[in-house]
């Protein structure tokens, strides 16, 4: 079955991580951490850089749950999802949302440049960036999808799950992939099933009543 009129795209997601967020991953820690005045003026500099790098794009599609089971569960295009941790998740849910992310590859590219020209601390930097990004355009997402489920009393679920975590494999990547069309927001896959551009994320959320 073509899923496609139920696909919504989202174009120039405002995503604004926290700074500590991208500090945090840079390895910075409060009040042990001391940076010059010099390399903090770097440092500042390469994270406006990476996030004028950043073009945000998302996708998302709501699905019912057809059937479950502890191994797993079965949507209605009929893809059977083997992972008893997201079963669990979608225990009280009877549909769910899979989201997806793209920085796009501008933000990738410049990174290897950096580091092929023997610059990798900024292109840590960047990385850093991209990543925190990638993830808070994922947060708005969810965000702009509850506004819309609190109308029908219902929300996403807490968590949300993504391949290549848990026990849910990477290989399921391909089939959301091409349940998305990913392919649209610019994005490619792997024959090892990962995602390029780099900073592209793939998510499960499920859907539940409120109380």
């Amino acid at each position: 079955m073509d899923q496609s009129s139920k696909l919504n795209y989202l174009a120039n997601i405002p995503a604004d991580p926290d700074k500590k967020l991208i500090l945090l991953r840079l390895g910075y820690r409060s009040n042990i951490t001391v940076l010059s005045e010099a390399d903090q003026s770097r440092l500042d500099e390469g994270i406006r850089l990476g996030f004028s790098l950043c073009h945000n794009q998302g996708v998302w599609i709501r699905m019912e749950i057809v059937r479950r089971s502890r191994e797993g569960i079965e949507l209605e295009n009929g893809l059977f999802i083997k992972s008893s941790n997201l079963a669990r998740l979608l225990e009280h849910s009877d549909q769910m949302v899979i989201m997806a992310a793209t920085v796009g590859p501008e933000v990738t590219d410049r990174i290897a440049t950096e580091v092929a020209q023997g610059k990798a601390s900024l292109g840590v930097v960047l990385d850093a960036v991209a990543s925190e990004v990638a993830d808070a355009c994922l947060d708005y997402m969810v965000l702009f999808i509850n506004k819309m489920l609190r109308k029908e009393g219902r929300l996403l679920t807490k968590h949300r799950y993504s391949p290549g975590y848990g026990d849910l494999p990477l290989e399921y990547q391909k089939d959301l992939f091409a349940l998305l069309q990913l392919d649209k927001l610019g994005v490619a896959i792997t024959e090892r099933c990962l995602l390029v551009p780099e900073k592209s994320v793939i998510a499960i959320s499920g859907i539940e009543r409120i109380g």
